[in-house]
């Protein structure tokens, strides 16, 4: 079985992803938090993981609960974004028809993501209701992580010291993802199952500490890191906490950066 980890920060009262969870998968999943949370998250949830600090932001938080779930308990697990919904897009002649995700669809998309790792996938994720699914469904490989993000624990725990856990902080999973294909780790994203998340820059979480510019910092930071997969826009915000401000968004050639492990592959394999 799959366990369940959700990260959530300032959030204790309004634990979207934990309520959508079928209550028979409840005791799989852990709410991670930190120090200063610990003994009101015990009021709300059984199972609680501790971070090594208080106010260590999310990439940290990431790193901790990667080491614990990995390198330390070998397990499958899958960590959620704390303000998620959860649907299923169903085929209809040429179109994708979207519905509420129902508990036996939540085990069956379990499922299925275990028969992945147990064939030997590392790390993969739901698609999100911010992307058009069409041309994607079931799922798709090589393809952005957001809000949620699976992993096989005994693998990744053989490379997990290899990887910068905390680098990129504001764009870690896209810095965690290029890590891993460029180490020859493809993913695969579904679409079959898709992930809601709540507005951007809601109370609590990573709101509590990332603003417009530690935003942009974040994202010259991955282009500095990856040049060759990450081309970075600006965009004036029409709307929003950030209205009117220029944010950085990036265009990432995801297949790219897996293909270069391939070649790099190959190359080695030739000399």
């Amino acid at each position: 079985m799959i366990d369940i980890v959700i990260p959530t920060f300032k959030r204790l009262n309004s634990q979207i992803t934990l309520s959508n969870i079928p209550e028979s998968l409840l005791k799989d999943v852990t709410l991670v938090v930190q120090p200063q949370e610990e003994l009101e998250a015990k009021k709300i949830h059984h199972n609680i993981f501790v971070v090594s600090d208080n106010n260590i932001g999310f990439a940290k938080t990431i790193r901790d609960l990667t080491y614990e779930f990995s390198v330390k308990r070998k397990s499958m697990f899958w960590i959620f974004d704390d303000d998620l919904s959860f649907f299923q897009n169903i085929p209809q002649e040429d179109k994708l028809t979207k519905k509420k995700l129902s508990d036996d669809s939540f085990y069956e998309m379990l499922n299925e993501t275990e028969g992945w790792l147990r064939d030997g996938l590392l790390h993969g994720a739901m698609g999100t209701t911010w992307n058009n699914p069409l041309g994607k469904y079931p799922y798709i490989e090589n393809s952005r992580v957001m809000t949620n993000k699976f992993y096989n624990g005994d693998e990744l725990s053989k490379v997990w010291s290899e990887i910068d856990w905390e680098g990129c902080c504001g764009a870690e999973d896209f810095y965690v993802s290029l890590q891993l294909m460029t180490k020859g780790f493809s993913n695969k994203v579904w679409y079959k199952y898709v992930a809601s998340p709540s507005d951007t820059n809601t109370i609590g979480g990573c709101s509590e500490y990332r603003d417009v510019d530690y935003h942009n910092k974040s994202m010259k930071n991955l282009q500095s890191k990856f040049p060759n997969y990450v081309t970075l826009k600006e965009k004036k915000q029409k709307s929003g906490p950030w209205k009117d401000m220029t944010k950085l968004s990036a265009t990432i050639s995801w297949k790219k950066a897996y293909e270069s492990s391939q070649v790099n592959t190959l190359d080695e394999f030739m000399t």
